[in-house]
């Protein structure tokens, strides 16, 4: 396991990023140019912030997320794998999987052809395994420049199946979200969680008067995050990503959240791409399966 001063020492040259230590001793580190600021967090691999210049931030991140060893941090890009929601066997696992709560390596961060490219990598080890007992070897690749990109690949090292479900779990800033709506997924069938997991289809536009947890199947893979009151759009594309879960707590929930201010429901959206539940995958023995995400205003 690489320490803080391994990294510090490989990227000293790089006057833009800085790495650093917060109080629960998660490794972060900063991004800061002038076209652009981030935030990452080793563990999870996930980018917690992103703001380009002259822009509003393309992520939100809870006021009171909790930074600790193992713990899942309530923000930005929380990266769901190798199971989206409870554990599929019912054994009481950590619900959305391990990836999202174990450190990852870093394994390169450059400035290339007018972006940042910043690429993470795990691997099975003994804690994965207890967990979920395959060999792997996945990465996750940020390109952050004038949209940002998220690439997403896992290679199967064993000469036998495994099925997965994920999801890029983003969490973006709304105005007010009683006012905004989601394009784009206009007559798809949906699982709503909050109705006993009854399949549904949706029409016309997605708009948000309580809260709010659907699993959106067999989806275009573009959807478009609409916010009058701040006069801006989020365009949200995909690859390879069949799922689209759309969360929000409302009020109640929230207030039992730890993590999350009682009214910070109302200035926040999940809009998290990915493969879940009928959407699941199967990647044979000794084969790979690649997806991603790409997010920008317009």
């Amino acid at each position: 396991m690489q320490t803080i001063d391994d990294y510090q020492a490989r990227y000293q040259a790089l006057e833009s990023v800085r790495f650093r230590r917060d109080a629960s001793g998660l490794i972060l580190f900063d991004l800061d140019t002038a076209a652009l600021s981030a935030t990452f967090s080793l563990q999870g691999a996930q980018l917690l912030s992103l703001q380009r210049a002259g822009q509003a931030p393309l992520l939100w991140l809870s006021e009171r997320a909790l930074f600790a060893p193992g713990r899942a941090i309530r923000g930005g890009i929380p990266f769901c794998w190798p199971w989206f929601g409870p554990a599929p066997d019912g054994s009481g696992k950590p619900a959305h999987g391990f990836a999202r709560s174990v450190p990852w390596r870093l394994t390169s961060l450059m400035a290339e052809e007018g972006a940042w490219v910043v690429r993470f990598q795990l691997s099975d080890n003994a804690d994965t395994r207890a967990l979920w007992p395959h060999s792997f070897e996945a990465s996750l690749t940020y390109q952050l420049g004038s949209s940002l990109r998220v690439d997403f690949c896992v290679v199967n090292l064993d000469p036998t199946p495994f099925s997965m479900s994920y999801a890029f779990h983003s969490y973006f800033p709304v105005s007010d979200i009683r006012q905004v709506e989601v394009a784009g997924l206009d007559g798809c069938r949906y699982i709503d969680q909050l109705r006993g997991m009854q399949y549904l289809q949706q029409q016309g536009a997605l708009r948000f008067d309580g809260e709010c947890d659907r699993i959106y199947l067999d989806a275009g893979g573009e959807y478009l995050l609409r916010d009058p009151l701040a006069g801006r759009e989020l365009l949200i594309q995909t690859e390879h990503c069949a799922s689209a879960v759309v969360w929000n707590p409302w009020q109640d929930k929230a207030a039992r959240l730890a993590d999350m201010d009682d009214s910070a429901f109302q200035n926040m959206l999940c809009i998290e791409c990915g493969n879940v539940a009928d959407n699941r995958i199967v990647v044979p023995g000794g084969g790979a399966h690649t997806s991603a995400i790409l997010l920008r205003y317009r």
